[in-house]
């Protein structure tokens, strides 16, 4: 049996794909009951451009969504967390 993640993050908002991501989970392994620790998060291109928001669950970092989702799918290479750049 594969350990669940200690974070979940969900796609709210997709700025790029006509809404085609929102929704979108992650990581593979995460538990779906995971709310506590709520946190906002949006993902941007190297030219400041918004391409993803979202919500963060559970024990994180921060950059959790940005290397599992937004970099790999997309190329985001920034994050934002409650409207604060890390």
């Amino acid at each position: 049996m594969t350990e669940l993640a200690t974070y979940r993050w969900t796609i709210t908002r997709d700025r790029i794909c006509d809404g085609e991501d929102k929704g979108v989970t992650g990581p593979r392994n995460a538990d779906a009951s995971l709310e506590d620790n709520a946190t906002r998060f949006s993902m941007y291109d190297d030219d400041g451009e918004c391409y993803y928001e979202g919500m963060l669950y559970g024990d994180f970092e921060g950059f959790e969504p940005l290397d599992d989702f937004g970099m790999p799918n997309a190329g985001c290479t920034a994050i934002k967390l409650n409207g604060e750049w890390l």
